[in-house]
């Protein structure tokens, strides 16, 4: 396929792109109105640190570009040769690859949390063990690349800083942990914020 000229771009390739557009922003209005409800229910009883919504929204966006590579390539090579074929191999490929980038992307973010209760520190999601810091056991508080440390001696919590509603983490953390043990890592941090 020849991107030099411009024999591509005709009336039925823009329906490809539109349609798959709007496919694309159909689907992820959808998903994420029952993400958002999901997580309505949940924070009734208990306070959620998520990773912010745009990671999830690029999930559902690589999972929406399959159908519009897929149904693109096919036309492309119908218009070029004027029989119908399946995919290339390759496109088929990239296409998988896609999706299952899209399916990983929402999977980890949609269950990737960290929880403040009022006597505890809880760290969960797919792809990592779930652990659970009760404040009065905290050890160690320490910043570090971007993320709060915390510590009782037997299990950490990573605390990134791009977590939503972070700033309730650090008011929780000042309010359930002795300032010997955070001085020094909200030090850190705002020397962190003044580089950044």
């Amino acid at each position: 396929m020849n991107f030099m000229n411009m024999e591509w771009f005709t009336k039925e390739a823009v329906l490809v792109l539109v349609f798959g557009s709007v496919f694309a922003f159909s689907l992820t209005y959808i998903f994420e109105y029952l993400i958002k409800h999901t997580d309505q229910l949940k924070k009734k009883t208990k306070r959620y640190l998520r990773l912010p919504i745009f990671y999830r929204l690029a999930g559902f966006f690589l999972i929406s570009l399959v159908p519009v590579v897929l149904f693109g390539d096919t036309y492309f090579t119908f218009q070029k040769s004027g029989v119908l074929y399946f995919p290339d191999p390759v496109v088929c490929l990239v296409s998988f690859l896609l999706f299952l980038a899209g399916i990983l992307l929402i999977v980890y973010c949609k269950n990737y949390r960290i929880v403040l209760e009022q006597n505890a520190l809880l760290s969960e999601g797919v792809f990592r063990k779930h652990k659970r810091i009760l404040w009065k056991e905290v050890e160690s508080v320490r910043f570090e690349k971007s993320a709060f440390f915390i510590s009782d001696g037997k299990n950490q919590i990573e605390v990134v800083t791009l977590l939503s509603g972070f700033e309730v983490f650090l008011s929780a953390l000042e309010e359930s942990v002795t300032p010997d043990l955070y001085e020094d890592a909200f030090q850190k941090y705002e020397h962190f914020l003044k580089k950044s």
